[in-house]
């Protein structure tokens, strides 16, 4: 009963607004259209991203920009969810906005590295950032350097983690984003025990440490594969957090000799028991079937909790990623299957 009090009417507005995600269908009719002008006139008639792309040039609209507006849809949801939330939810959104941030931050990293373009947030989402954030978004938006990046960053706790990196060497991109993303997930696994109890805290236990699991699995693999780092650097990308994985197994994947080993380590695993055909090249595609399939017990077992909430942002992502995937087949002309088959598989 006391989840149906507190959770009642963020149930009924996460319902409403769930009815406005994307469908199958309207996937496969996206990637038929033969430009993009046509499928931004497409996911104006969609209410979630007409508020970001009524007032857009379609033929005058970035990649860039686009990438980011569709991706302001998503804050705005998140910023619908917040209103709603009494003191205890909002504290959890509050953490989970950390994540928003990150993303922010590595966009302008990108721009500096890439020398893109430095337009930035529009003036609706800064606006929106700045009521939970620190982050003094319109210098972040301007910043051309990595000096410039770190003032626009002074008041927040990123300047601090991201100061911990050897600035006696070379830092690449990668090094920037993997810090951040090392320390949102600390974080938040550290966080989650002060501010839940009881089902809530078992169900986000169980949500981010198979999410930390899979992503320490996919950052090794990768690191063995493609990049073929020393093994102190391969450690130096592990999350410090386990869940179902324990810290020899960890430990044996990043000092695995070859691929082969690689493979035999990880068929060992809880994910490799309980997985078939669970193979070092399929992580990311697991880590999305897992994480769906989480999310999707947790809200039809607990309708009236924080699962509602954070299985709807886990659905609003999906759709984003897919549909820029999507925009990218019909940007770059590819037959609709082939552009459906990347969100399937």
């Amino acid at each position: 009963m006391s989840g149906v009090m507190s959770y009642g009417a963020l149930a009924t507005k996460i319902r409403g607004m769930k009815s406005h995600l994307l469908k199958e269908k309207d996937f496969e009719n996206l990637a038929q259209m033969e430009n993009i002008s046509q499928a931004i006139a497409y996911l104006e008639q969609i209410p979630s991203y007409r508020i970001v792309l009524e007032k857009q040039d379609a033929a005058k609209l970035h990649r860039s920009e686009l990438e980011r507006l569709v991706v302001g849809t998503l804050y705005y949801d998140f910023s619908k969810l917040y209103r709603f939330c009494d003191k205890k939810q909002k504290k959890l959104l509050e953490l989970y906005f950390g994540k928003f941030e990150i993303s922010v931050i590595k966009r302008a990293l990108r721009r500096i590295f890439n020398h893109g373009d430095r337009t930035g947030e529009s003036r609706e989402l800064r606006g929106f950032f700045q009521k939970l954030s620190n982050i003094h978004m319109e210098e972040l938006s301007q910043a051309g350097t990595i000096s410039e990046l770190l003032e626009a960053l002074r008041d927040t706790r990123y300047k601090k983690v991201l100061l911990r990196l050897d600035y006696g060497r070379e830092i690449t991109l990668f090094d920037y984003e993997m810090t951040l993303d090392l320390y949102y997930f600390s974080e938040l696994w550290k966080q989650k025990d002060k501010i839940l109890r009881g089902a809530e805290l078992e169900m986000l236990t169980r949500t981010f440490g198979s999410q930390i699991d899979l992503l320490n699995l996919t950052w090794i693999s990768r690191a063995k594969r493609y990049y073929q780092l020393p093994t102190t650097s391969v450690f130096a990308l592990v999350i410090p957090v386990t869940y179902h994985l324990r810290d020899e197994e960890i430990q044996a994947m990043a000092t695995a000799s070859d691929e082969k080993e690689l493979e035999e380590i990880l068929a060992r695993t809880y994910y490799g028991r309980h997985f078939e055909e669970v193979a070092v090249g399929e992580l990311e595609k697991l880590n999305r079937q897992l994480l769906n399939r989480i999310y999707g017990e947790e809200r039809r077992k607990n309708p009236y909790s924080l699962a509602v909430v954070t299985s709807y942002l886990h659905d609003k992502e999906e759709e984003i990623d897919k549909l820029t995937t999507v925009l990218e087949g019909v940007r770059y002309g590819l037959e609709p299957r082939e552009t459906l088959a990347y969100i399937r598989g």
